[in-house]
C-alpha cells in the first residue's frame, strides 16, 4: 500500500502587464536595526518626528537583498541570536484560557515501523458527528500497489462506506498512540474514511489534532 496527498497543488504563470513572465524570489524588507521594537527603543516618545523628518526605518544599504540559503535561528529580546534554546507547548482550555506549559517533547515517526502495522480499531464514528467534533488538518490518499491490496483496500473502503461512517486508525506496538507521519512532526488522531462508485474507491486518512468543544455557559 502506498498514500499520498489527496489533491494537486497547480502552478500558477504570473506575467506583467507587458506580458513577461514572473518570477517569485525572496527580498530583504526590514533589518534587526528597522524593527518596530528597535525603532522605538533608540527614539522613543519622538519616533514619530524621527519618521516625519526621515526614514529611519529603511535600511538604505540592505532594502532590496535578494535572500538565498537562509536558515532559522531564534533570537531573544535583545534582538541576539538564542542558543539552547527549549521549546514549550501551551495547551488551552475551549474558553481560550491557558491550561499548561510543557516541554515540547521530540516525536518519532510512527506509521511504517517495522513489524508494526497501523491497526483498525473497529471504533466508527459517524461523518456527520466527526465533523463537528474535530478540525480535520490534513488529509491521505491511502492507494493500492497491485491486485491483492486492490481488494484488501476496496473492502475497506465499501465497509466504511455502507456505515456512513469513519474509523479510528491508532498506531505503536499496544495500538494506542497518535499517528505521527514525520520525526518531529505533531501527534495526529486518525480516521479513515471511505468511498465507493462501482470499481472505484477513495480511502481517505484524515488526520486532526484539534477537537471542537462546547464552551460552557457562564
Amino acid at each position: 500500500m502506498a498514500f499520498g496527498t489527496t489533491f494537486r497543488r497547480t502552478t500558477p504563470v504570473y506575467k506583467t502587464a507587458s506580458g513577461s513572465t514572473g518570477k517569485n524570489e525572496r527580498r530583504l524588507k526590514a533589518t534587526m536595526a528597522t524593527t518596530d521594537a528597535a525603532l522605538l527603543a533608540t527614539y522613543g516618545e519622538g519616533l514619530t518626528d524621527a519618521l516625519i523628518s526621515g526614514d529611519p526605518e529603511v535600511d538604505m544599504e540592505r532594502l532590496g537583498l535578494k535572500l538565498e540559503g537562509l536558515k532559522k535561528v531564534f533570537i531573544t529580546q535583545e534582538q541576539k541570536v538564542a542558543y539552547g534554546v527549549s521549546l514549550n507547548e501551551h495547551v488551552y482550555l475551549p474558553d481560550g484560557t491557558e491550561k499548561e506549559v510543557r516541554p515540547e517533547s521530540a516525536t518519532s515517526a510512527n506509521i511504517a515501523l517495522e513489524g508494526v502495522p497501523l491497526r483498525w480499531t473497529g471504533k466508527l464514528i459517524p461523518k456527520s458527528k466527526a465533523l463537528r467534533m474535530f478540525m480535520f488538518k490534513k488529509s491521505y490518499q491511502v492507494q493500492h500497489v497491485n491486485g491483492l491490496t486492490y481488494d484488501f483496500l476496496f473492502d475497506m473502503a465499501k465497509k466504511l462506506a455502507d456505515a456512513g461512517a469513519m474509523m479510528l486508525i491508532t498506531a505503536g506496538a499496544k495500538g494506542n498512540e497518535p499517528l505521527v507521519m514525520s520525526n518531529g512532526g505533531t501527534p495526529y488522531r486518525a480516521f479513515l474514511e471511505g468511498r465507493v462508485q462501482g470499481d472505484s474507491y477513495a480511502l481517505i486518512l484524515r488526520l486532526t489534532n484539534l477537537e471542537l468543544k462546547e464552551i460552557p455557559a457562564k
